[in-house]
């Protein structure tokens, strides 16, 4: 289970590349999520992010056990490409990074 409290990073390519609109957003998706999948949620989730025209679809998706979710939102005008973020938890941290990143 993800704990929250931690201290959250993020990588040099994820500040530089990923809007921090998106950013904010992630991370507290990763909250709701922690929230519903209590014992559920493992260390790593991936985000994938698709531009599909004026919204935004965000597939969730881990490993153990296998959950996959999507959302589609609508954040405004903001130019965002496809992409794929992972948001790590350790113990005595969360990193958000690029899977380029690893």
């Amino acid at each position: 289970m993800i704990e929250q409290g931690k201290p959250r990073y993020m990588t040099r390519a994820i500040n530089e590349e990923l809007n921090i609109k998106m950013q904010a957003f992630l991370w507290e998706l990763l909250d709701l999520i922690a929230l519903k999948r209590k014992d559920k949620m493992d260390y790593l989730q991936v985000f994938e992010i698709v531009n599909i025209g004026n919204k935004i679809k965000v597939i969730n998706y881990q490993e153990q056990p296998t959950i996959k979710e999507e959302l589609i939102i609508e954040l405004g005008r903001m130019n965002i490409k496809d992409t794929t973020v992972w948001i790590i938890d350790e113990p005595d941290k969360q990193t958000m990074l690029f899977p380029s990143d690893y």
